[in-house]
């Protein structure tokens, strides 16, 4: 089989003058190589944010021809987004790319710039995997203004080597995003203890600067856990019983997500790895790469509809970061349990306090409170941590990170466990189409937490991640709609008031049932459309999203709270990407997750 395809982009006519430049690119790809086996060809083409696949790339086409906005001042960038999609079923595609300044009579200069223009390639190289697809852009940015006309010609070399296909190939991480992971933050009151564990679900006290902690990169997420009171620290190496444990937590470092669905119309992607760079400062608003990412003026939290500086292909840093002002927070690897509940009804427990909390494996999650109860207690929980009721924001930077290469990629599987204990996974065997409860009850539809099948309820796929994101209870977020006409929650108008703002996402008032323009960018709602309803197999009209049909109910005025995730009897509608709309009362079904947000200084 011959290797060492060719696809060459060649970039031409880039003519500027003075300060009314302007930027044309025209583009051909050619492509030396067909075959049954193998056949790379680009599938998508997205031009300064403007979607362009249907009237640049046919079926199976190896060429582009695209013209560029115009370039007004110094700095402006056109970029060219693309995608690369590989057809083969026994091959993967090493794609590397250069690209290089072509001089008078067509000669190669080896250099990625001239006096005027900068070009750059990102990723630089990518893997394709078989009957898969990547995505790369192409930039080019005016970085000196001419008072007369100047030509400018690129050459873009696409390198396409394939491979036999590996039975696990190896993953391709973003360039350098893995060295900028922020060290989990353990606070300063010497309550969070790191830990490893291991597939068994064997805790173990290790140092923070133990390099085997953790590594996104590998999908290994940090762990920390809170001991009971009174039980000493254990030295280093040394395991940690479960019964001397009362909470434990996964590290979520900042990172910034590229968007692909900002209008929430018709969408280029549906479900898609979601790519993610990690990065502890703030993106600024650059055409074309990146936005600044918007919160409200007044109460920092992010507020829903001023989205107007951002657009498809730029990233953004996820408002999850922004809001409590950390390189990172810790969440709850399982739905929030009640100490020493002894049976699914003694979990169900309205006026339960901060006491109460316990957040480990085979546990009864405390339902049965309205929000100002659980709210209260999260946050009276551990205040030198910053212990507080997850958002909505929250739960879609845990969702997104999940479904990314730094995590399982792919929908979690549902808790189907019917009393409501914490770190259970459906077993494959399972019939999750159906939504009658009818299933779950013991243990030959289920298994735990550290088991191979109970891995796939993880956001990592193993032992590391997070825990109940699917199923289990409906968990409630700390996230309602302004001014609501009726709220059983247990807050008060004044109550809301006082409580800081950081600690609430805020939704337009004006929001409805399908209303996901009213979205905040970043919380796992709006992002996942369009929406469709249908029945249900038990015959039963819902709202569903494009991301694994989750159901998916906007929060309103009459119902302005939200929860996430689903109930264990939901099956295939439940999941990660799973939100409703409550009316912020008790629920023998509704819970809650822990996170925690220790101060940066």
């Amino acid at each position: 089989m011959k290797k060492g395809i060719i696809i060459t982009l060649i970039l031409m006519s880039i003519g500027f003058a003075a300060v009314t430049t302007s930027l044309v690119i025209n583009g051909t790809i050619n492509y030396g190589y067909d075959s049954d086996e193998f056949d790379v060809y680009f599938s998508e083409a997205i031009l300064d944010g403007v979607v362009r696949s249907e009237e640049l790339i046919k079926p199976n086409n190896k060429s582009i021809t695209f013209t560029t906005k115009e370039l007004s001042k110094l700095g402006d960038k056109s970029i060219l987004e693309y995608q690369v999609m590989n057809n083969s079923k026994q091959y993967d595609a090493k794609v590397e790319i250069k690209c290089e300044r072509l001089e008078a009579g067509g000669e190669l200069s080896d250099v990625q710039e001239s006096e005027y223009t900068t070009i750059t390639p990102s990723p630089k190289s990518l893997t394709v995997k078989a009957q898969e697809s990547r995505k790369g852009t192409i930039t080019v940015e005016l970085k000196k203004v001419s008072t007369k006309d100047i030509e400018e010609k690129f050459k873009c070399n696409l390198t396409v080597n394939p491979t036999e296909r590996e039975e696990e190939p190896a993953e391709y991480i973003a360039e350098d995003s893995c060295k900028n992971v922020s060290k989990p933050n353990l606070g300063t009151n010497e309550k969070l203890i790191p830990v490893t564990i291991s597939d068994d679900g064997t805790v173990t006290k290790v140092s923070e600067d133990n390099n085997q902690w953790y590594n996104y990169c590998e999908k290994i997420w940090a762990n920390a856990v809170i001991l009971k009171d009174g039980e000493e620290t254990p030295e280093d190496n040394q395991t940690i019983d479960m019964n001397n444990i009362e909470s434990m937590f996964v590290w979520i470092p900042k990172y910034k997500y590229r968007l692909w669905n900002v209008g929430v119309t018709n969408p280029l992607y549906t479900v898609h790895s979601i790519e993610i760079e990690f990065d502890t400062t703030n993106t600024e608003n650059v055409e074309g790469v990146s936005c600044k990412t918007p919160m409200n003026e007044e109460n920092t939290q992010g507020l829903s509809g001023d989205i107007k500086e951002c657009d498809n292909g730029e990233y953004m840093t996820h408002p999850a970061f922004i809001s409590f002002g950390v390189d990172g927070f810790w969440v709850g690897k399982f739905e929030t349990g009640y100490k020493n509940a002894s049976n699914a009804e003694n979990a169900i427990q309205a006026n339960g306090e901060s006491t109460n909390i316990v957040v480990k494996p085979d546990v009864y999650s405390w339902r049965g409170a309205n929000v100002k109860t659980f709210f209260t207690a999260a946050k009276d929980y551990n205040t030198n941590l910053d212990s507080h009721m997850m958002k909505n924001t929250e739960w879609g930077a845990v969702a997104y990170l999940s479904h990314s290469i730094f995590g399982i990629n792919k929908e979690v599987t549902n808790n189907n466990n019917s009393a409501y204990k914490t770190g259970y996974a459906a077993l494959p065997t399972t019939d999750q189409s159906k939504f009658k409860g009818e299933y779950g009850d013991g243990p030959e539809f289920n298994t735990v937490w550290n088991k191979e099948n109970g891995f796939t309820a993880s956001t990592t796929g193993n032992v590391t991640g997070i825990y109940d994101m699917s199923g289990g209870a409906w968990e409630y977020v700390a996230a309602y709609v302004s001014e609501p006409k009726t709220d059983n929650s247990g807050f008060t108008k004044e109550d809301l008031q006082k409580i800081e703002s950081k600690y609430f996402d805020v939704y337009d008032k004006e929001s409805t049932l399908n209303s996901p323009k009213k979205m905040i960018l970043g919380d796992a709602t709006g992002e996942l459309g369009p929406f469709d309803e249908y029945k249900d197999d038990d015959e039963y009209n819902r709202w569903h999203n494009r991301w694994y049909s989750d159901r998916s109910d906007f929060a309103d005025t009459s119902s302005p709270w939200f929860d996430r995730g689903g109930g264990y009897h939901y099956g295939v509608i439940s999941g990660q990407f799973y939100f409703g709309r409550p009316h912020g009362g008790t629920y023998p079904s509704n819970g809650f997750r822990l996170a925690l947000a220790p101060s940066n200084n």
